[in-house]
């Protein structure tokens, strides 16, 4: 069920502050003016690798996602998972 917005038109000057609010809603514009996004994406980036690049195609998850099962099958030991998934994919 999508959301909605309702309000009542009391006057010209309310319904063009409404429509100035709405407008709002349509910009694709981010700001970063505490300057966090740095930090958001080094923890997201370490927590989920991969996850914070637009993904345009499927195969990407599909493809990390089966290196990591086949790293876990052999057994490889995890300070040297990194490595070994840089040369998987590459």
């Amino acid at each position: 069920m999508p959301s909605t917005i309702s309000w009542l038109d009391f006057s010209d000057s309310d319904r063009r502050k409404m429509v100035e609010v709405i407008s709002l809603f349509k910009q694709r514009d981010t700001r970063d003016e505490m300057g966090l996004a740095q930090i958001r994406d080094g923890f997201a980036e370490m927590f989920f690798p991969g996850t914070t690049t637009i993904q345009t195609r499927a195969r990407y998850f599909i493809f990390v996602s089966w290196l990591y099962r086949y790293q876990e099958e052999r057994k490889a030991p995890s300070a040297k998972i990194v490595d070994r998934m840089w040369n998987s994919e590459l």
